[in-house]
């Protein structure tokens, strides 16, 4: 399947909310939290393309040393199509652009694949937050990833 991404603008927020409850059905953004998101000083987004539909996001935020994924998602009837990935390169490399020195990112300890895509990329757990995500049934823990990042001049 061929995709393409593009930038996320402040005037998606509908768009993202709807992926983002399609993505997350248990604990889905609506478009004022994610308007909110799309307005903050240092946001950086994709959302991916599969024809003329959505298919995923990332949305980003630029701490200067670091950038925080704040969220990523990707449909689930378009998950291991590579989507995810392109997702999360776009978002590395803009925070390399931008001089971070690294990006930092929550998952759900539950969520094998997001994890096994994570550790693919690099990234390694720091951290965990007791009870961060609150599903229907019961609280779920997130842990924190950290992918260092090298040093724009330390390109070959």
């Amino acid at each position: 399947m061929s995709f393409r991404l593009e930038q996320v603008s402040c005037f998606m927020a509908d768009s993202v909310a709807l992926l983002h409850s399609a993505c997350f059905p248990e604990d889905p953004w609506n478009p004022s939290a994610i308007a909110e998101i799309l307005g903050m000083a240092g946001f950086f987004g994709r959302i991916a393309w599969e024809r003329e539909a959505a298919c995923g996001f990332a949305l980003a935020l630029d701490l200067r040393e670091e950038c925080e994924i704040l969220s990523i998602g990707v449909l689930p009837e378009r998950q291991r199509r590579g989507v995810g990935t392109a997702l999360l390169d776009a978002v590395h490399v803009e925070a390399r652009l931008r001089g971070a020195e690294s990006i930092v990112l929550e998952v759900a300890v539950d969520n094998v694949a997001a994890l096994a895509l994570y550790a693919g990329q690099g990234f390694i757990p720091v951290g965990r937050r007791q009870n961060y995500y609150h599903r229907s049934r019961y609280p779920l823990d997130a842990l924190v990833l950290r992918l260092a990042l090298p040093a724009v001049s330390d390109r070959s």
